[in-house]
């Protein structure tokens, strides 16, 4: 008599086949919503302070600036050390956490750590505070360039027409603009004029600041409304700033120097106009951003942290072509950086793994069972472990990436090892003359146990990966919860949708049917089975050579010592690395040039390099940063060094050219 546990998938076999339907359904829309990535999410015990303050020297920097913060930083819990970079005009405060340590709540400590110290701050400081995740770096770069266009022209196309459009894409965290000139208007005072009508410097600094402003004045209630008040002395072009008053200048003539005219000041406002100039300009040039030779803007696109970069990719490059409708005819929009392209490319190869693996499977089990009942039910199971898998996937939060990927990758093959192994031994009983249900429950009765243990055998190996600290922990937890998911996954549907289906499919082979059932010990196959006979003679040369194995034990055992010293010294001589290489399809050129080095000797140097870049046949795109930040995209660096990433031509596009 059987235990009723093992005939449960066949007096229930109706819902758990309809329950396993929802979930692979449920499977199949999680795979369409599932976030895409590189690397999985990952908040590492690190909150970055961004620092600018102008032209401010390095010392004063330090003095003045980085080191009260540093100081005020360090009574926050969880706090490990403190690193900080400072240079000219700007400084980078790294405040490093315990790994257990909640990073949001940290950087909430910082923000307001931060706030306190502001007050002792220069005013013309600014700062920025970032909590450092993979989100942090751009997931795509677009430049922006144009042969007829100024650099200022280009940064207002992107701020105003390009930035808008792309932060309405779902996921988009932030856009960040490298290069260009944002434009600026200049007062330029001639200073015998403004002595001549007795003001300073600070007098006319203080009354653009305090003018050119709005400012409500209160409500007024009339005919039956109620109106808001204000006055606006904003200056919108070159002549409001020219009439901007300054001050009110006294009744007389005031004579000014001999080298001008005399100025008129009775009864009447003393103008910018009359003792400077103004003129629309840009602002200083701290760096100096290329695409392809040519003087560009670069935007960078932030993903959220729980974005899906295939999903921004796909939608940028849609609001990228009804873009290039407006814009003018000689501005050149193109994508210099995609980080889709590798995610893309890694859920492809996992897809491509199933599929063959499935293929495979299918191919085997025919070959060696010759029932298309057995072989369909393996078809089914296979896939559905995966569409099961990446629900509770989705459930605990987690995306695609090259863990998770990876993840469902290796399992694959014990995925299906499982659902060989019940459909074999389904279809054995079968062979023997079992009835079909019969077949079922004692196939499933002698391999329960073998299955289990071989199940949770990789099941209690990869669980400990989960609760690594560290960078490791960050990455392994989720390749090995994956695994794990898969591997109880699969257990669950071999032994409860496998038998539900063979007792619909399976039946006792027709050469069978009318003969007496075989005993438990009988053979699997029938001697006078032809089909098997392939099968018999491979299992009897399995068997001599395992008696030959068996008489020379001894030096079995020595060959497989020998092989165990090779592979232990092997191990000490194998190269170790934190990930495998990934080859995304360019290359990145940092480069250093002495310290004191202008930022306009630097950019001379630089378009030499520039000349040898373009020359190289192979690449298909190239930017440059020089003296710009390339991740948080706050602040500016010495003028001294840069960056260039290089895009490689795919072999598609090589061969089209």
């Amino acid at each position: 008599m059987l235990p009723s546990s093992f005939t449960f998938p066949i007096r229930h076999r109706l819902a758990i086949v309809f329950l396993c339907v929802a979930l692979c359904l449920a499977g199949a829309y999680a795979v369409f919503s599932m976030p895409s990535s590189i690397f999985p999410q990952t908040n590492f015990p690190r909150v970055v302070i961004l620092i600018d303050n102008g032209v401010m020297p390095g010392n004063e920097m330090m003095a003045t600036i980085t080191r009260p913060v540093e100081e005020a930083m360090k009574d926050i819990p969880g706090v490990r050390t403190i690193r900080s970079k400072t240079g000219r005009g700007s400084a980078e405060i790294n405040v490093f956490f315990d790994w257990k340590t909640d990073m949001v709540q940290a950087e909430l400590f910082v923000q307001g750590r931060l706030a306190t110290v502001q007050k002792s701050l220069p005013a013309t400081a600014t700062s920025a505070v970032w909590r450092l995740t993979f989100a942090a770096f751009p997931v795509i770069g677009i430049s922006l360039t144009s042969p007829n266009h100024s650099l200022t022209e280009l940064w207002e196309t992107a701020r105003y027409t390009l930035q808008p459009r792309l932060l309405r894409i779902p996921s988009v965290a932030r856009t960040g603009i490298v290069g260009g000139r944002a434009p600026e208007y200049h007062v330029i005072v001639d200073p015998l004029r403004l002595q001549a009508v007795s003001l300073s410097l600070s007098q006319v600094s203080d009354a653009l600041v305090k003018n050119n402003l709005i400012v409500p004045t209160g409500m007024l209630e009339e005919d039956y409304k109620l109106y808001l008040t204000i006055v606006d002395g904003r200056v919108h072009t070159i002549e409001d700033l020219e009439n901007l008053t300054v001050s009110a200048s006294t009744p007389g003539i005031v004579q000014a120097p001999a080298t001008t005219q005399p100025i008129a000041t009775a009864s009447h406002p003393i103008r910018i106009k009359d003792f400077a100039r103004v003129e629309r300009t840009q602002e200083p040039a701290f760096n100096v951003v290329t695409a392809n030779g040519i003087n560009a803007v670069l935007l960078n696109v932030y993903s959220q942290p729980d974005g899906s970069t295939l999903d921004i990719a796909n939608q940028l490059k849609q609001e990228l072509t009804s873009l290039k409708q407006n814009l003018p005819a000689d501005m050149k929009v193109q994508v210099f950086y995609d980080q889709s392209l590798l995610v893309g490319d890694s859920i492809q190869s996992v897809w491509e793994a199933i599929i063959l693996g499935l293929i495979l499977s299918v191919v085997i089990l025919y070959v060696f069972l010759k029932n298309w009942g057995t072989t369909l039910i393996a078809a089914i199971v296979i896939p559905a472990t995966v569409l099961v898998t990446f629900l509770i996937l989705r459930i605990m939060g987690f995306g695609f990436n090259l863990m998770t990927l990876g993840g469902i990758a290796a399992a694959i093959g014990l995925v299906i090892d499982d659902a060989i192994v019940v459909v074999e031994a389904i279809h054995a009983k079968l062979q023997q003359g079992a009835d079909r249900l019969d077949a079922v429950t004692q196939a499933l009765a002698e391999i329960f146990r073998p299955l289990l243990a071989s199940t949770l055998t990789p099941v209690v190996v990869f669980i400990p990966l989960a609760f690594l600290d560290g960078v490791a922990g960050s990455f392994f937890r989720a390749l090995a919860l994956t695994m794990v998911v898969s591997l109880l996954t699969s257990l669950v549907l071999a032994v409860t949708l496998i038998p539900a289906l063979a007792s619909w499919w399976l039946s006792t082979p027709k050469h069978l049917a009318h003969q007496p059932k075989l005993s438990e010990t009988s053979a699997p196959y029938s001697q006078n089975h032809k089909a098997a006979s392939w099968f018999e003679s491979l299992s009897e040369r399995y068997e001599k050579t395992l008696r030959i194995a068996l008489k020379q034990a001894k030096l079995v055992l020595l060959g497989c010592g020998l092989i165990l010293a090779l592979g232990i010294w092997l191990y000490g001589r194998l190269e170790s690395e934190f990930l495998p290489f990934m080859d995304e399809g360019g290359f990145v050129i940092d480069y250093h040039a002495p310290w004191g080095t202008s930022l306009t000797e630097t950019d001379r140097q630089l378009r030499q390099a520039e000349t040898i870049l373009r020359a190289i046949p192979e690449l298909e795109s190239y930017s440059r940063r020089t003296g710009a930040r390339l991740a948080l995209g706050f602040g500016h660096f010495a003028g001294a060094q840069g960056r260039f990433f290089g895009q490689i031509k795919s072999r598609s596009s090589a061969q089209n050219r």
